[in-house]
């Protein structure tokens, strides 16, 4: 059942223009009465009623989902205008300038490195010339080589959006683009003489789903394309592409579409390339989508070569194998999968591939889980988390079938990895933690450590006293759910502090351990920073992820809300001075925990808050695979029962004080329709009656899904802060 395009009601603007700036002054200077209420921008409330397998319920302000409608469109534009005068005020610019110098601190400028097979280093520079970025190679005597100035392409105003150099290093490929841009152009420069080779390619978006990849004789690049431009611009229907350096004038080539030999791919689907070397073996493509588990297809490099297509199918969603993290080394194909309620590290001989029975290299248990891994010549190297909160670095032989762990420098929340290729031994690993900037770090044969200062993060003396620390709290069924707790050393313990919890708990990501300085800014003043590793999420592996999805849901919320009580309980934070902020899929369980506890929390924040999931398989042009693979279908009765039971828009309720509210969404969203936060606020808008509650909405006209790291993050520690003293 889609949303029709129905006329809308008439907009009414404020009802007392004067009234109204004194108010917005207020909000500025706080020189109006604190105790008057803001006229918000009106818009007329077009309930529906909506019945499915004989269930009723409302949909408010339905009007919002035809965002196209002047109407709407005018709407959203006065609140956003609203939320951009509640900012203008030269407290915020302290913050933001604040803010701005911790993340913009002296350090490498280098960003976004890639080890390449060539035994060459390249790197995005986007610090050291102002309105420009600049993508250089290193050789080993550390002489730093310029390639390309993203000021000199076209009129100067392309960011690199993503990057990647050939095997052998005399290739690389660019993409381009702009916020105002829904998709980018890549182009292949020659890394000698600093020229683009051949055409300009359009419709790409390698940084969303797929990259780009090299063929192994470092001819050609293969892509994913998006034919579906214009006015109806979206990413379904995509296919996988090659464009070859020899045949410069020809248009990218289909290898892998939807009709094409025999090849059936769900139009919302993404078929991933994956070559990871100039000596792999075969070509693989993944049919990438929200779920955990894919079907991948795969065929030998010789056949590619030989512009023979016929694709063979490797594994299937029911073989549990996670994602596209597989690496073939010698015709063994190395992956992740779920067995048993845990993951696994496992490989099969792709002669005679076998996913049901593969060899073991290491067994995941309880709240012990492989987390990352990468293969290289002599070994493979993996991170074995505990509760998806603090990991240790291991090493299989092949050769011995051994297993050892290796001591790092520190011991960190997470660990990344980063290599040249599975054919050499080089290896690197990124050390996380809540309380510093990551590390990277090159493994030396004998197991000792080199820190690697190639773009290496600032460090901040003045946040010595932060630390960390993790605690168990008891939710609703007796589960015992892992909190990790931000605070200085001296924390009084006195219930006097401001607080953020934070919670994702979907999709079996875990919220591991990661450093942001604005964070650490507000934790350093002697408030606490919390994340509820909630179920939904991976922090205890497959099983603590089942156990919060579909119909297992509110887990995902009342943990949350045991979280957010053991803060206020055990003197951490101050009652009536706790903030939730949440991002995406975590608004669901965020939002379900303000509907059943709004007294817990004095401000709820939102990055791109997915609040109206209900809704998501109605609006034709959002992408909903992520929501029926995760949460539910409205095509099932049982399913529509969880989703109904799950959405935070749906379940709000009048006569109710909701904490303080700021929602900042991308308009140009493609997984979330800005109706969904647009709907949370008016609703608010229309039905709070308190006066110490202010709920706004700021958008963003030319993000997606996205969050800016210093504009987003001081916006809602500004807005979190203010409501708490006000």
């Amino acid at each position: 059942m889609k949303i029709p395009k129905s006329s809308l009601g008439i907009f009414s603007w404020f009802k007392k223009i004067g009234f109204y700036w004194c108010i917005l002054f207020s909000l500025i200077q706080l020189s109006c009465s604190e105790k008057a209420v803001v006229e918000y921008p009106i818009i007329e409330n077009e309930k529906i009623d909506v019945t499915e397998f004989g269930i009723t319920y409302t949909n408010e302000f339905s009007n919002l989902e035809n965002i196209e409608n002047p109407v709407v469109s005018n709407w959203f534009k006065r609140q956003d205008s609203l939320a951009e005068n509640y900012f203008q005020n030269p407290e915020y610019e302290v913050l933001l300038n604040r803010h701005t110098e911790l993340e913009n601190r002296e350090s490498h400028p280098a960003g976004r490195l890639k080890f390449n097979e060539s035994g060459l280093t390249f790197f995005r520079d986007a610090v050291s010339k102002e309105n420009s970025e600049l993508l250089y190679y290193r050789n080993d005597d550390s002489t730093d080589n310029l390639i390309f100035d993203s000021s000199t392409y076209k009129d100067g105003e392309y960011e690199i959006s993503f990057y990647e150099p050939s095997y052998n290093g005399e290739f690389v490929a660019v993409a381009m683009g702009k916020p105002e841009m829904f998709f980018d152009e890549i182009i292949i420069l020659d890394v000698a003489s600093k020229k683009q080779l051949g055409k300009t390619l359009t419709n790409a978006k390698p940084n969303k789903a797929g990259a780009i990849v090299w063929s192994t004789d470092n001819n050609c690049i293969l892509y994913i394309l998006y034919p579906n431009s214009g006015d109806d611009v979206n990413d379904r229907n995509s296919y996988t592409v090659q464009y070859c350096i020899d045949n410069l004038n020809a248009d990218p080539k289909p290898i892998y579409k939807n009709g094409l030999n025999e090849i059936n791919l769900n139009p919302e689907f993404y078929p991933v390339p994956g070559i990871r070397s100039e000596q792999s073996n075969y070509l693989f493509i993944y049919e990438g989508n929200a779920a955990d588990h894919w079907d991948c297809y795969y065929l030998p490099i010789e056949d590619y070569k030989k512009g023979v297509f016929n694709w063979k199918h490797l594994f299937s969603p029911e073989d549990k194998v996670l994602y596209s993290y597989g690496t073939e080394l010698n015709h063994k194909y190395y992956f992740k999968r779920v067995h048993d309620g845990n993951t696994e590290l496992c490989f099969v001989d792709l002669k005679r591939p076998d996913f049901k029975n593969p060899e073991i290299v290491f067994r995941g248990n309880g709240s012990l889980q492989v987390s990352d891994f990468k293969v290289t010549k002599s070994k493979v190297y993996f991170g074995l988390s505990s509760d998806g909160i603090s990991e240790e670095l291991y090493s299989y032989d092949p050769l011995t079938k051994k297993t050892e762990e290796i001591l790092l420098p520190f011991s960190p929340g997470d660990i990344g990895f980063d290599y040249r290729s599975p054919y050499l031994d080089d290896i690197w690993v990124t050390l996380y933690g809540w309380t510093s900037n990551p590390k990277t770090f090159y493994l030396n044969s004998d197991k000792s450590f080199d820190f690697l200062e190639l773009g290496m993060w600032p460090d901040y003396p003045e946040f010595s006293e932060i630390i960390s620390e993790v605690v168990e709290v008891t939710s609703h069924d007796g589960t015992k759910v892992p909190l990790s707790i931000v605070r200085r050393k001296d924390h009084a313990f006195d219930g006097s502090a401001k607080g953020i919890i934070t919670a994702y708990g979907a999709y079996g990501f875990p919220e591991s351990p990661w450093f942001h300085s604005p964070i650490a800014a507000f934790v350093n003043q002697g408030n606490i920073y919390a994340t509820a590793h909630v179920r939904g999420g991976g922090e205890k592996g497959p099983k603590w992820h089942e156990e919060g999805k579909m119909e297992k849901k509110p887990n995902s919320w009342k943990d949350l809300i045991a979280c957010s009580e053991y803060l206020i309980q055990n003197n951490l934070v101050k009652k009536d001075m706790l903030s939730l902020n949440v991002n995406s899929a975590g608004a669901i369980a965020g939002g379900m925990a303000v509907n059943e506890r709004p007294d817990l929390y004095r401000v709820f924040t939102g990055f791109i808050p997915n609040l109206n999931l209900l809704r998501t398989e109605y609006i034709e042009e959002l992408d909903d695979t992520d929501i029926l693979y995760e949460f539910g279908t409205i095509k099932n009765k049982e399913s529509f029962k969880n989703l109904l039971a799950m959405d935070p828009v749906t379940n709000l309720k009048t006569k109710t004080e909701y904490p303080s509210s700021l929602m900042i969404i991308g308009f140009k969203d493609y997984l979330i329709s800005p109706s969904a936060a647009g709907k949370y606020i008016a609703f608010l808008q229309e039905n709070s009656n308190s006066p110490d509650r202010l709920h706004l909405i700021d958008i963003k006209y030319d993000a997606e899904h996205e969050i800016d790291w210093v504009d987003d993050y001081s916006r809602v520690l500004y807005f979190t802060i203010q409501q708490m003293e006000n």
